[in-house]
């Protein structure tokens, strides 16, 4: 074995060469002037020009903690998802029924009902019920029925389905928070599913929290409904709370014709209090949806629940100018081949008739369909009293969230906070202070205790720092001061497993061993004690990463690549430069 330390030197001076490649981009981008770093952030790409074609863009990214920006967690509303997946499950299931011509009253989705997950439907009779259970039933085996009398039936939605839709509505939100936050230009983001309907997003260097919040947090689901203009329930309403009124409008069709508008009129402070009054009075099969009306007024859509067309259907959204006339931007959108078709096959059959377009619950223009629209495409007008600026702003982000895709459920926000840079520079300046006197004190108590042996010591945590450095660069990690600790940690760990051989082969040598056969005795001692120390350690790191999130996660990363890293070069690189001082037989070893 003495022979081959030659060898094994060569390996370790290689190993550490690619270690030095990988830590290369690391080492460059955390010696970016502040306006090239500035390009950097704005762009991904940008990286790329300040390293060899060679080398790896892969690179230690600093954390919120350490560079400033913002941080959130978001609440996914589950049991809307599964309300939604109801409700549409709640269509299909009426136009199945009519299909075969089962007579049924009504089929109504208990929206407003425990979880939103049932289904009531009142059959005109009896055999209704029976002409379900043999004809239906095994169509639809996403319902479990509930319960069954005479010509009722209540179906929920089948406990195994809400568990997937529950799940899938997190990952989905996931992905599609990832999207918008990729299109913000945000480097290096980290966006993590946080217990069971929660998500964290932390955006490092991003500075407007108002405008990460519209972006990430707006639902963005765009549904296309017809409106129910034939329906007079409205008329007959009594009691209507203060300051709602009851108004109409004529509207024109194509052809001469002409056609009626009712709905009732408030003020945007009484949303609460009319949805309160209106709760239960709605016909079945439709919903009521509201939009502004004028500046602080909001009037009430009465529409056909079936949602004909969603915004899954579309393919690309771009931001455009209405003519001189009429200047406002505008939202285009376009519309998959399918989408294209059902929309196509919408007008052909609805001429004359009003669509509403649906956005975020709220209807954001209601057109009369003059003619057959095969174009696949829509467009959405931004209005309001506000200034060119703040509406071509408001249409980038629109056409920006709808590509990214509507999220799955609607979202809170249940924490918040921004880093501002300054801070994050002061942590930086602590971090590098306490890691250069922590680890310039480990040097010198090594040297001035263990001599020669302390020197090699040193140079093992070297390959250490280096291994974890080059492991976490690979990786492209993010390094957060609990990180940063966990390197210190990791340092110290290091330290100790040599602290362990050196004492052995001091005892070796002192039992009047020969250097080489101390050196030999000592690492076989000290073996087992390093290997059950760094176990334990490398448990308690496995725990913290799988049940920990966001910085306590970063330290458990952290510290299991360190102590991976801390037997390898304790056992093995040292143990080659021992070697290689003891190669020539007897003689004093400095320890």
């Amino acid at each position: 074995m003495q022979k081959t330390w030659k060898i094994r030197l060569l390996v370790a001076l290689a190993v550490g060469l690619i270690g030095g490649y990988f830590c290369w981009p690391t080492v460059t981008y955390f010696s970016l002037s502040e306006e090239q770093l500035s390009e950097v952030k704005k762009s991904k790409d940008a990286f790329r020009q300040f390293i060899p074609a060679w080398v790896s863009e892969s690179h230690i990214v600093p954390g919120l903690d350490l560079q400033g920006g913002i941080h959130m967690v978001l609440g996914v509303d589950l049991d809307k998802a599964i309300s939604d997946k109801t409700g549409r499950i709640s269509d299909r299931l009426r136009d199945e029924l009519k299909e075969k011509n089962i007579a049924a009253e009504k089929v109504l989705h208990l929206a407003e009902e425990d979880k939103g997950d049932r289904i009531e439907v009142v059959f005109a009779n009896e055999a209704g019920v029976d002409k379900y259970n043999d004809e239906v039933a095994d169509l639809f085996t996403d319902l479990s029925v509930v319960s069954e009398n005479a010509n009722t039936i209540t179906l929920r939605l089948h406990p195994n389905l809400a568990t997937i839709i529950r799940r899938d509505a997190v990952d989905q939100t996931i992905n599609t928070i990832r999207n918008r936050v990729d299109s913000m230009g945000v480097t290096e983001p980290s966006i993590t599913k946080r217990g069971d309907d929660q998500v964290q997003v932390q955006l490092p260097g991003y500075s407007d929290p108002e405008e990460a919040k519209s972006l990430i947090g707006r639902t963005a689901q765009l549904e296309f409904l017809m409106c129910d203009d034939d329906t007079e329930f409205l008329t007959k309403l009594t009691d209507l709370p203060e300051n709602v009124e009851l108004q109409s409008s004529s509207y024109q069709g194509p052809g001469g014709g002409s056609g009626r508008d009712i709905y009732l009129s408030f003020p945007k402070d009484s949303l609460p209090t009319v949805k309160e009054y209106l709760k239960g009075k709605v016909p079945a099969g439709r919903v009521l949806k509201y939009g502004s009306f004028t500046e602080g007024t909001v009037r009430t859509y009465t529409l056909i629940s079936k949602v004909e067309l969603t915004g899954d259907d579309l393919v690309d959204a771009q931001v455009a100018m209405g003519s001189p006339e009429s200047p406002r931007p505008f939202v285009s959108m376009t519309f998959s081949p399918a989408g294209a078709r059902i929309f196509d096959e919408l007008t052909a059959r609805s001429i004359g008739k009003r669509m509403a377009i649906v956005l975020e619950e709220l209807v954001d223009s209601a057109p009369v369909i003059q003619t057959r629209i095969s174009g696949g495409s829509a467009s959405i007008t931004m209005g309001g009293a506000r200034t060119r600026e703040e509406m071509l702003k408001d249409a980038n982000q629109l056409a920006l969230v709808l590509k990214a895709g509507a999220l799955p459920a609607p979202v809170t926000f249940r924490e918040e906070r921004s880093v501002g840079p300054s801070l994050g520079a002061d942590s930086v300046q602590q971090g590098k202070m306490a890691f250069s006197l922590g680890g310039l004190l480990v040097i010198l108590f090594m040297i001035l205790y263990y001599k020669l042996a302390g020197v090699i010591s040193v140079i093992g945590v070297l390959f250490n720092l280096l291994f974890v450095a080059a492991t976490l660069s690979w990786l492209g990690g993010t390094v957060t001061l609990p990180g940063l600790a966990g390197l210190l940690l990791t340092v110290g760990m290091a330290v100790d497993a040599n602290i362990i051989i050196n004492e052995r082969i001091r005892e070796e040598l002192l039992a009047g061993k020969t250097p080489r056969s101390a050196v030999s005795s000592g690492y076989d001692a000290a073996f087992s004690a390093i290997i059950d120390a760094n176990f334990t350690t490398f448990i308690a790191g496995m725990v913290l990463w799988q049940y920990g999130s966001g910085p306590v996660q970063n330290f458990a990363t952290t510290l299991l690549i360190g102590t991976v890293s801390s037997v390898i070069t304790a056992i093995f690189i040292t143990r080659i430069f021992f070697d290689m001082v003891t190669a020539k037989g007897p003689q004093e070893l400095s320890i």
